[in-house]
């Protein structure tokens, strides 16, 4: 019995003097040796009488004779401000051991699994989140293309989930915008992306809806269709913001009536300033945002009248785009002052487009559609959190 102590004593000096070699870190060795220990000693509990006895194995159910099966190595265990390396856990034969403690180190992984991937999704490259880790101790070899693929697909879970939600609120308002995506970094291959938010007159704004496709009208038509049956009030819309593209306006029409169709003041001044001569482009420029801003409709009828007068003759085709769609450039006059900054372009969808495509440059795994809906997932839900903190109207 004494020989067996001294032997099990000098083993333990051994494991501690490797363990301090490899780590070089005394607090950390100390940690890692009481935690080993502790695991051993509630192993020893568990194995208590089921030694050569007959039990059923945790796996299956399967009567076998239980005994000691060496061990199994965790790589890497966080304990508070510590990372632990080689971590050994004893085995046996039928299985079924647990410990607390073993719980809290999933739970612990768990946390730093779900930090990696906000990281990733917040657009920070998978080569940074490793180097970030590896300061710490902890190599996240996790961020491989194969792992970045089971990410895309709990978020492609949660799309499906979300996209499928039934909508409750009313909406005031739409704006509909198509962001292009490259999905290769060494292709030229895009992927448009319809998204559609809404804003209500109590100032709550949220994405309700994006899906990846064309800008034909019967790709829209088919979101609109999804939103109705999920519930969403198609009569308490009373204007629709949307760029020049003329599926989405044809499917607008056909829904919503053609009297609550507004142009993207944005998307139509850069499609006018295309069309002037370079050297009074700027110049144009200043007065459509002038335009833009005038405090009512008729002001903004007579300066329009204005411009086509001065610049008819030395810039007809710009002046002839800006005129042909008049009407649905300057609907938005017709709605509360503090709204129509907001409803007279898309530009809450364009700090959407921006994220996405600043976080997808980065990214190295985006390979196909089916992760371009993983990122958007992961975005938009982030935006919606982020807007629902306060209302849209509300400046403070």
């Amino acid at each position: 019995m004494h020989d067996s102590k001294n032997a099990t004593k000098k083993s333990t000096q051994a494991d501690f003097r490797s363990c301090l070699t490899s780590n070089q870190d005394p607090v950390r060795t100390i940690v890692h040796q009481v935690l080993e220990e502790y695991v051993e000693s509630a192993f020893r509990e568990f194995m208590g009488g089921r030694t050569g006895a007959v039990v059923a194995r945790s796996s299956d159910g399967k009567p076998v004779i239980d005994y000691r099966n060496g061990h199994r190595t965790i790589r890497q265990v966080p304990i508070d401000t510590l990372i632990l390396h080689n971590f050994k856990i004893r085995r046996n034969r039928a299985g079924g051991f647990k410990t607390d403690l073993l719980q809290r180190f999933r739970r612990r992984a768990g946390r730093l699994a779900a930090l990696a991937l906000e990281l990733f999704i917040n657009g920070v490259s998978t080569r940074k989140v490793r180097r970030s880790f590896e300061r710490l101790g902890i190599k996240v070899s996790g961020l491989s293309k194969s792992t970045v693929s089971d990410i895309t697909k709990d978020l492609m879970k949660e799309y499906l989930k979300w996209s499928n939600r039934p909508i409750c609120r009313e909406f005031a308002y739409l704006q509909v915008d198509t962001v292009y995506i490259r999905v290769r970094k060494s292709s030229k291959r895009k992927v448009g992306t319809m998204i559609v938010v809404g804003i209500g007159d109590d100032g709550h704004k949220e994405v309700l809806h994006f899906t990846i496709g064309n800008e034909s009208a019967r790709h829209f038509d088919e979101v609109l269709q999804s939103l109705i049956r999920r519930g969403f009030a198609i009569d308490s819309v009373r204007l629709v913001t949307t760029d020049g593209a003329k599926g989405p306006i044809k499917s607008i029409c056909d829904h919503f009536g053609p009297e609550v169709v507004q142009r993207c003041t944005v998307h139509k001044t850069e499609n006018i300033i295309e069309k002037c001569p370079t050297n009074l482009r700027e110049e144009l420029k200043a007065k459509l945002q002038r335009l833009w801003n005038m405090p009512s409709r008729l002001d903004a009828e007579q300066y329009l009248d204005t411009l086509q007068a001065e610049y008819g003759a030395i810039a007809p085709r710009a002046i002839e785009c800006l005129c042909e769609d008049r009407e649905d450039l300057l609907r938005y006059f017709g709605f509360p002052d503090e709204h129509r900054k907001t409803i007279r372009n898309t530009n809450l969808i364009e700090r959407v487009i921006r994220e996405v495509r600043r976080r997808t440059k980065v990214m190295d795994s985006l390979d196909n559609e089916y992760g371009c809906y993983g990122i958007l997932m992961g975005i938009v839900r982030e935006q919606n959190e982020r807007w629902s903190k306060r209302s849209h109207w509300k400046k403070s």
